[in-house]
């Protein structure tokens, strides 16, 4: 068993950990209230996507946003 009993390793939990507090890290502090927490992004994720794998929906997602379906 990994990091708080996932597969992920300890190693690879503090690599994607750290580059999310670093892609949060760049939004400046005065929009900061406009953004909305991981955790309510995360629950925003319909059913209906936790049938395909990551690397699906970040595929699906970077397309819809390099076309400006979403921003």
């Amino acid at each position: 068993m990994g990091f708080i009993g996932t597969d992920i390793s300890n190693s690879d939990a503090e690599v994607i950990l750290t580059s999310l507090v670093k892609a949060y890290s760049i939004i400046p502090s005065g929009l900061k209230s406009y953004v909305p927490s991981l955790e309510r992004i995360l629950e925003a994720i319909p059913d209906e996507a936790r049938k395909y794998s990551l690397k699906d929906i970040i595929t699906l997602l970077a397309w819809a946003a390099k076309n400006e379906i979403v921003i």
